[in-house]
């Protein structure tokens, strides 16, 4: 069978005849018109006779805090820098000013200078620092230098800044090349045209001209097609559960000031959730309720207890820390802003439920990410109990055939009692963590004149993945999830327990 080429097809054809194999910079270099081998490259391909080689190379460029570490020291380094020459014990430290150092920062440097030896403490506890710290340093400094200036390093010499948020961007460059798979016999098409394009038939040339011909029995080649995430896939499902248990859906946004986020919630002002280490914050402030009487019981239940018997925290309430927007840390801050809307009616009865994503600043590990989704829930009802809540989770976790399930307590701000629950992978052969949950406290309700008991929960959908789906986080969301097993998961099919 003789084969139809373009001219182009037939440069890139005896190119490769030649060479046997050419990268994807080769072959372009054939024409100044590029588009017309990626054409060529294209169907050549899609007739059988070339095959495509792709390799994917990973490299690493430095990150904000990585480039501010090679112009401005080491955050461990302008500490050790301050301490040389002084005597400080830990204790000292946090109430310090040191140079080109924010205060926020100082624990991180400190813990830092511990872990790579550059610092020791004495019995006294005072802060000593080792002579040969510089020496180190320099070491690490000049592995940055080589990132910086495209050098490659061993995963292990990567291992410490890949750690560090912000130190390295891992980035992936893509090489294609190709080699010739079938000799084949070939007529050049000479002066006909491939494509019909739009100013043919404005100017009605195409009357005129000769097309080259395709063969339109054959089918195009396949191509990858979307389909729907896994975790999608499950909060659908979730969302099902849900509402043939008979709840509502709540929404709230994503930035929230802290005031729904934490102090709502009986969140202490001083608690360490608000840490910039474990939050998210924004550089503007919101605004507060427009409702002066919910801030004043919000207020007072934090200063005092209010009139729930409490003592409260025993602060001065602040309400400008109030106002920080923050990227929400967990649908809970729904939940609240749901109590705030509820009528007088469904404060004596409801069931609301809430599936959305939280952020947190922490490192990406097995079992963690810093964007992830949370499932909230909560019943209003006369003299809910701890087992009804116990209960009401494993009839839940049912639903996604997950019955080995284990609860042991645990403590919340705004719950009491509060509860763990964990279920069991089979695949590891080990607990995980699932699900948060409690009672709400008298001084998380009070304020927004909720006199009934009320149950709530919350856990993470990636958790819950991990144990359907039997892969970890990492494999199923976040920047190194696996495109391979995402094009070819399988849907589990899920036998809930009679």
């Amino acid at each position: 069978m003789v084969l139809n080429f373009s001219e182009s097809e037939a440069r890139v054809y005896e190119y490769l005849k030649k060479n046997k194999e050419a990268s994807i910079d080769q072959l372009l270099a054939l024409d100044q018109q590029q588009d017309k081998i990626r054409r060529a490259i294209e169907t050549l391909k899609y007739n059988g006779l070339i095959e495509e080689l792709a390799t994917a190379t990973t490299f690493y460029e430095l990150g904000n805090e990585g480039k501010d570490a090679l112009e401005n020291c080491f955050l461990e380094e302008r500490l050790c820098d301050y301490l040389a020459t002084r005597e400080i014990t830990v204790s000292e430290l946090n109430t310090k000013d040191i140079p080109n150092l924010k205060r926020e920062d100082i624990p991180l440097a400190f813990g830092l200078a511990k872990k790579l030896g550059l610092i020791e403490i004495s019995e006294s506890n005072l802060i000593k620092v080792n002579s040969d710290y510089k020496d180190k340093l320099n070491r690490q400094r000049q592995m940055l230098e080589a990132v910086a200036e495209g050098g490659n390093l061993q995963q292990t010499q990567l291992e410490d800044f890949l750690k560090r948020k912000g130190f390295l961007i891992k980035k992936e460059k893509q090489s294609k090349k190709y080699k010739l798979l079938e000799i084949a016999s070939y007529q050049v098409a000479e002066g006909k045209e491939l494509y019909l394009t739009p100013d043919m038939l404005k100017s009605q040339d195409y009357l005129k001209l000769d097309f080259k011909a395709f063969d339109v029995e054959k089918l195009p080649a396949p191509k990858d097609i979307g389909r729907v995430h896994p975790l999608r896939h499950l909060c659908r499902k979730i969302r099902e559960a849900y509402l043939e248990m008979g709840f509502k859906e709540m929404k709230a946004p994503y930035v929230e000031t802290s005031f729904w986020n934490m102090d709502a919630m009986f969140i202490s002002q001083m608690h360490p959730a608000r840490d910039i280490q474990d939050t998210f914050y924004l550089k503007k402030s919101g605004e507060l309720p427009k409702d002066r009487d919910l801030i004043f019981r919000v207020s007072e239940t934090h200063k005092n207890g209010w009139i729930t018997g409490s003592c409260g925290y025993q602060y001065d309430w602040d309400e400008e820390l109030a106002k920080k927007l923050v990227l929400r840390t967990h649908t809970t801050a729904a939940t609240f802003r749901t109590f705030y809307e509820l009528c007088e009616e469904e404060k004596e009865g409801a069931k609301y439920f809430c599936i959305d994503k939280v952020f947190r600043n922490e490192t990406s590990d097995y079992t963690h990410l810093s964007e992830f989704h949370q499932a909230e829930g909560f019943i209003i009802g006369d003299e809910l109990s701890l087992s009804d809540l116990m209960a009401f989770i494993k009839e839940f976790l049912k639903k996604f055939g997950l019955t080995k399930v284990r609860f042991k307590p645990t403590y919340n701000p705004y719950t009491e009692p509060s509860v763990e629950a964990s279920g069991y992978n089979e695949k590891t052969k080990s607990w995980i963590e699932l699900i948060n949950a409690g009672i709400f406290r008298p001084e998380a309700l009070a304020p927004f004149r909720i006199k009934k008991t009320v149950i709530a929960w919350g856990f993470g959908v990636e958790r819950l993945a991990m144990l359907v789906y039997q892969h970890p986080i990492k494999d199923i969301h976040g920047n190194d999830a696996s495109l391979d097993w995402l094009r070819s998961y399988t849907i589990p099919k899920i036998e809930a327990e009679k």
